[in-house]
């Protein structure tokens, strides 16, 4: 007597995929499961639905500082990447350069007094997208993948894009505050926020962070001496990304203190 798909009457077939004898079973149910319907686990294998039932119910891995950590590829930091090329070709292919940094850029007193961007409130987002060079956008992205892909996976993905943001934001603060003129653009200002927070979470762990601290301090200091380096966005996406990383981290001890 034969069943479905071929097998005889003892022979296991997939549940998924009747017309297909398999005697690899799982380790959860028991079930028949084919190759392609198997998961590794860490003994054997498992079936599509016990995996899939496996990730609903798994709790989320909580690291040492208290942050929800994020598993895989750091996709936000790679997000930010590739926004940021992307913004550069837009600018220098379709806009010309100089049009792309008059339209783009972080101008200083833009209407004549502090924070007056006016109606263009967006340089303060998109100057952290401008970039004048490759060089300027290869630098730049090479620091931002090494750095965010150290600190997404302990921060979790929202919480490491808040950082960013809040750090750009903070550097055309500083552009504001303490630039006088020019036209400023880059993600430096950001990265920068990176550079300190990063410092902050190696102090929380007891881990060196002098020379992460020291390497911030030594191109802080480059922009002082260097002409065309905008310190003003680094000294405030530093300050920021300091301020929003003690910041969390005291959000997260208070909220530990309140379960106990």
């Amino acid at each position: 007597m034969s069943v479905q798909g071929g097998g005889t009457a003892m022979e296991p077939v997939c549940p998924r995929h009747p017309d297909r004898v398999s005697y690899v079973s799982c380790q959860r149910c028991g079930r028949p499961t084919c190759p392609e319907c198997q998961t590794p686990a860490p003994v054997g294998v498992i079936c599509v639905d016990c995996a899939r039932q496996a990730r609903q119910q798994a709790r989320p891995v909580v690291n040492r500082l208290g942050f929800t950590s994020a598993f895989g590829k750091p996709v936000v930091t790679y997000a930010i990447i590739g926004l940021n090329v992307a913004a550069y070709l837009y600018g220098t292919l379709v806009l010309g350069s100089s049009a792309w940094a008059a339209k783009w850029g972080m101008i200083p007193g833009l209407n004549g007094e502090l924070g007056g961007a006016g109606e263009e409130w967006y340089r303060w987002i998109t100057s952290g997208f401008l970039h004048f060079s490759i060089f300027h956008i290869g630098m730049n992205m090479l620091v931002l993948f090494q750095f965010g892909s150290q600190l997404e996976p302990i921060l979790g993905r929202a919480r490491f894009a808040a950082l960013y943001i809040l750090a750009l934001l903070g550097g055309s603060f500083g552009v504001e505050l303490l630039a006088s003129s020019g036209v400023h653009g880059g993600a430096s200002g950001a990265i920068f926020g990176l550079f300190t927070a990063y410092a902050v979470v190696l102090y929380k762990l007891k881990l060196d962070y002098r020379s992460v601290l020291t390497t911030a301090v030594l191109w802080l200091a480059l922009g002082f001496i260097v002409p065309g380096i905008s310190w003003e966005a680094h000294a405030g996406g530093a300050v920021t990304g300091a301020v929003v990383m003690l910041a969390m981290l005291h959000w997260v001890d208070n909220r530990q203190r309140a379960r106990r």
